[in-house]
């Protein structure tokens, strides 16, 4: 029954918003393992305390309801529903009217069990995710019974990679299926003993061919991960970094500060001076990865009056703790995927956070803001920018704009009826050929409304897909401002 439901839920809008926070108005039901060889906290990415909320192991549950059966699912691990089914067995996309009165308090319980579900699976979406800068591995036995088969923690764990040790000490990259470890090409990984090391899968530690298969295992199975895993930026040290105290390569970018606050919650980082850049020592962010390690990232005021409405990033420095105190350290000392999750979170809060990608930023008065928006408009993009060309390599030529479309450098080619565009794949910013001229235009839809699968959500990537189906077919365009540019300038 509920393959079946899942099949109808997909045609009703949307997915169910997620929720960072659990609203915990009662109890919930905490998943127990076996009493017999019970779990150890040192055995497994977790404590195995986190609340089940009554749901079957398969991530759903079932109540009658006025005659109606509402179903709660876990449906992957970015979405959580519940649907009311009737006598034909299809869902209803909303509270049938028949249950709005006399049942109203049943309704209102499982809307908060609802969000309360949404709230565990984003903890557990992010507990999933601080692993990828930890260098741990855990014993498969309490892995899997505390992670894999739990409730909640499960779907999240059936959509990551995973690495499994063999008793010779190789490591195997697998992803959890119904009920084997499927590798990258297919075949089922032996079921590895308890005491068998289990760690997260980073294609930090992974060679490029490998990476690129699980890049197309996750585009041709259509994988929901939990977060961007296969197609995560990698950072590297740089040679000239190698001997260094500090790395200036995101240096001098002006972002605006209340969204670079709101990443910084995000990911984990805590502002000094409650968030407000003012006199006195130059503000920095700072955030606590495995291992004892510690990034710090400074920044100043760009405004001439020290207003913090955008601010100036800086150096990104690493310390490690000895004993109760944080010491300076080299960025060679810090471990690979330590610098590797730092230097990510770094490079996002630019690309998120720039005035270069403000479509609406005003080009007046301040010569050093504009100066700095044309030069990184179109500048060299950042590895999140990277990211995304890999993703339009493998979606593009499942899109009936294949034909239309090709990768050049940093921007994605258009080819259009009246003209040829160039998206940034930075900033998704339009040039028009032959004589560069921008283009600003903002798509009616967006790209998550027509079905086409991205494998993570990424609200650029979605916008520079949108704009290359419009542009691909440019003679449709029925904004005559927009047309009137188009044609303005074209041969």
């Amino acid at each position: 029954m509920l393959d079946d439901l899942r099949a109808h839920l997909t045609a009703l809008d949307g997915p169910w918003p997620a929720r960072k926070r659990p609203a915990r108005r009662r109890p919930a039901a905490t998943w127990t393992a076996p009493e017999t060889d019970p779990p150890r906290d040192d055995g497994a990415p977790g404590g195995g305390d986190v609340p089940a909320h009554g749901l079957g192991r398969d991530g759903s549950l079932a109540r009658d309801v006025g005659g109606y059966q509402a179903v709660l699912m876990i449906e992957d691990p970015l979405t959580v529903r519940l649907a009311y089914v009737g006598a034909d067995g299809y869902p209803l996309p909303t509270v049938p009217g028949a249950l709005k009165v006399p049942h109203a308090a049943e309704v209102r319980e499982l809307k908060a069990l609802a969000k309360d579900v949404r709230g565990t699976l984003a903890g557990e979406r992010a507990r999933a995710e601080a692993l990828m800068a930890d260098e741990r591995a855990w014993r498969h036995g309490p892995w899997r019974r505390e992670w894999l088969d739990h409730p909640v923690s499960g779907a999240v764990a059936r959509g990551l990679i995973w690495e499994f040790q063999d008793p010779d000490g190789i490591w195997h990259a697998a992803t959890p299926g119904e009920s084997v470890l499927v590798t990258v090409d297919g075949r089922a990984l032996p079921v590895p003993a308890d005491g068998a090391r289990v760690r997260l899968w980073h294609p930090a530690r992974a060679r490029p061919a490998a990476v690129r298969a699980w890049r197309d295992f996750v585009i041709d199975n259509r994988m929901v991960q939990a977060f961007r895993q296969a197609f995560r930026e990698v950072c590297v040290l740089d040679p000239d970094e190698a001997g260094a105290a500090r790395s200036d390569r995101f240096a001098g970018h002006i972002v605006r500060y209340a969204r670079l606050r709101e990443l910084f919650r995000d990911r984990g980082w805590r502002p000094d001076h409650r968030g407000r850049p003012h006199g006195g020592l130059q503000p920095a962010a700072r955030r606590v990865l495995g291992g004892g390690w510690r990034a710090v990232l400074r920044y100043d005021p760009a405004d001439a009056a020290g207003q913090p409405e955008h601010v100036i990033t800086g150096e990104v420095r690493f310390e490690h703790r000895d004993r109760r105190h944080w010491s300076r350290a080299g960025l060679a000392d810090a471990p690979p995927l330590v610098f590797s999750e730092a230097m990510r979170d770094v490079g996002l809060f630019v690309d998120g956070a720039s005035i270069a990608a403000d479509p609406d930023w005003p080009d007046g008065e301040d010569r050093h803001h504009l100066h700095y928006r044309r030069e990184a408009a179109f500048g060299r993009p950042g590895a999140a920018a990277e990211v995304r060309r890999a993703v339009l390599e493998r979606v593009l030529p499942r899109t009936r704009i294949a034909g239309r479309c090709s990768l050049d450098g940093r921007f994605l080619v258009v080819r259009g009826e009246l003209r040829t565009y160039r998206i940034h794949l930075g900033t998704a910013h339009v040039r028009m050929d032959p004589d560069g001229a921008r283009l600003r235009v903002v798509p009616s839809r967006r790209v998550g409304q027509s079905g086409l699968f991205l494998p993570f959500e990424d609200e650029r990537l979605s916008l520079i897909v949108s704009k290359a189906v419009l542009l691909a077919a440019d003679h449709r365009i029925a904004d005559e401002s927009v047309l009137a540019r188009i044609k303005g300038g074209a041969r």
